[in-house]
């Protein structure tokens, strides 16, 4: 399957990206999408050890930053994993790394 090719991602919402990515309870959240098609929002809830109030909060802001879409189905809501977002993080990411010179850091003088 070919790899959409996303365009390219402004400083803004590459740091939004990046506080989205910021927090564990989030990280797993992204984990569980990424094992599945789609995930109901009760699916979410039993998975983590933490308030539905809080977990949706997580939810919104995962949505916020185009990390995950949602739709509703029957009485819950269902949550997906956007690629775009991620894809266009890591080659925001690798093309910063890519640009980084080579740096002795024994040299002398040194300022910390």
């Amino acid at each position: 399957m070919a790899r959409r090719v996303s365009s390219p991602i402004t400083d803004e919402q590459l740091a939004t990206v990046a506080r989205a990515l910021a927090n564990p309870a989030r990280v797993r959240i992204l984990r569980l999408l990424a094992a599945q098609d789609q995930c109901r929002g009760s699916e979410v809830f039993a998975q983590l050890p933490l308030a539905q109030s809080t977990i949706s909060e997580h939810l919104r802001v995962l949505k916020q930053a185009g990390l995950i879409s949602s739709h509703p189905v029957g009485t819950g809501m269902v949550y997906c994993l956007q690629r775009g977002p991620a894809d266009q993080l890591l080659r925001a990411v690798g093309e910063i790394v890519d640009k980084v010179p080579e740096c002795d850091t024994r040299a002398e003088g040194r300022h910390h």
